[in-house]
């Protein structure tokens, strides 16, 4: 019996190469692209995961990936880059060129398109409007395409070496803070990510409608979160209890200055940035409560950040 092809962008990176892995669990051929062989690869081979290597760039490598596959997951983007046109380029331009190959194929693929909460705010920041950018692309060919456009929030979890950031400062016995009255958000585990990734694939119909409104989920907490009660889950992950230190708008724009110009110099995209600022203090980053059929988040706050520590403790990058 052939097994059902799926494409999957972004497969080493870290919701990517969850997805693999639980697309292969459930008996799915994956065919994935990635820039190089993962490390490791060739020990760890797979008969059921073949690579395409290649850019997101190219629409001879793109036709490639997607040909004959019943399912496209694009999971690849930037969260960091040197300049707003290095954002357009991988979020915007390239989300859009894979739609319009996939839309041109005999039968279209169904389209995940794993977006980010930031595209709702598209200017706060180049990279929450690149994101809003590859949305625009998914649907200037959803009327012939079947496509689920996914928003999570901030995604933590092992693998994550964003969040870690906050563990790393609880542990030293404070959290550092925007500060921004009354801000609240939503935060989501990463295998809820793919999670609700397999309920976009098994959703009985999809139809393809432009007008289709893009996903918010998250990991099911009304009103989603405050840092006083992120701050306080982290300690209690590392089993003590850090000061909440809320930083002013101005420090926070001295310090995304001085990374910029970090970057600029060097040539090394960080996340941390003055472009990313905006989005820190924007004050409501709580996700709406769109119907999505098959998700249902495993993962609240306390025992996902225990899971996070555990991680991040067998790893060796924080001490128990």
């Amino acid at each position: 019996m052939t097994l059902p092809l799926v494409a999957v962008t972004g497969a080493t990176g870290f919701i990517g190469r969850r997805v693999v892995r639980a697309l292969v669990e459930k008996g799915c051929n994956v065919r994935a692209l990635a820039r190089r062989l993962p490390a490791g690869e060739q020990a760890d081979a797979n008969d059921a995961v073949s690579w395409v290597l290649g850019s997101l760039t190219d629409r001879a490598i793109l036709g490639t990936l997607v040909r004959d596959a019943i399912a496209v997951v694009h999971c690849a983007g930037a969260t960091k880059a040197v300049d707003r046109d290095a954002f357009f380029a991988v979020n915007g331009t390239a989300t859009r060129l894979l739609a319009e190959i996939c839309a041109a194929q005999t039968v279209p693929p169904r389209f995940i398109y794993l977006s980010s909460l930031a595209a709702r705010e598209p200017r706060l920041s180049a990279y929450a409007a690149s994101k809003r950018a590859g949305e625009q692309g998914v649907r200037a060919f959803q009327s012939g395409l079947p496509a689920v456009i996914l928003r999570p929030p901030a995604v933590y979890g092992p693998g994550d070496m964003e969040t870690l950031k906050i563990f790393q400062m609880a542990a030293k016995g404070f959290v550092l803070a925007p500060m921004v009255d009354g801000a609240r958000m939503s935060l989501v585990h990463v295998d809820d990510v793919i999670g609700a990734v397999m309920a976009a694939l098994e959703f009985p119909e999809t139809p393809a409608d432009p007008a289709a409104e893009p996903i918010e989920f998250d990991d099911g907490a009304l009103g989603g979160h405050t840092w006083p009660e992120i701050a306080a889950a982290a300690g209690a992950a590392l089993r003590m209890t850090p000061r909440l230190i809320p930083v002013p708008a101005p420090a926070l724009y001295l310090a995304g200055a001085a990374a910029s110009l970090s970057s600029y110099l060097t040539r090394r995209p960080t996340v941390m940035s003055w472009g990313k600022i905006p989005e820190l203090l924007h004050p409501n980053w709580v996700c709406a409560k769109t119907p999505f059929p098959g998700y249902k988040p495993l993962w609240n706050l306390e025992k996902g950040f225990k899971d996070a520590v555990s991680w991040y403790t067998s790893q060796g990058l924080l001490t128990s």
